[in-house]
């Protein structure tokens, strides 16, 4: 499978986590990176970033940004950058929640990497989650 097909199976698994902790499709709002999204509708530009996933609740109370990263993509500093501009948005919002989808072989990663980055955010209590293709953890 190649890396382009593993970023494609990450970013479902992003909208499967969204329809999961906000509710029926119907009742959200979806915009997704993604080959066919669901209603044709990309994430808007936040911060100088797409993300892969942006959802809300309609009327929005919660706002759901997700990145999928492989394990190659996970380390850069152009991906520093773009989780810390989300963070940075979502702590401005309440009831924010960043989700980072990664291969498991890369979850240790991504829980160290998102611990760095949230620091300077702690006061927005912004909740922020790794799905590492088996289990959802809450960092």
């Amino acid at each position: 499978m190649g890396e382009t097909a593993v970023h494609a199976g990450l970013v479902e698994v992003l909208v499967a986590y969204a329809e999961t902790e906000l509710g029926l499709a119907a009742n959200l709002s979806i915009r997704h990176d993604a080959v066919r999204p669901i209603r044709g509708e990309r994430p808007p530009r936040i911060n100088g970033y797409v993300p892969d996933l942006y959802a809300t609740d309609v009327p929005t109370t919660v706002t759901l940004i997700g990145e999928a990263k492989t394990r190659a993509d996970l380390e850069t500093e152009h991906t520093r950058s773009q989780v810390h501009a989300f963070l940075d948005y979502l702590s401005q919002t309440p009831n924010g929640i960043f989700v980072l989808s990664v291969p498991m072989s890369a979850a240790v990663t991504a829980l160290r990497l998102l611990s760095q980055l949230k620091a300077p955010f702690q006061e927005a209590e912004t909740r922020t989650v790794v799905i590492d293709g088996i289990r959802v953890k809450d960092c």
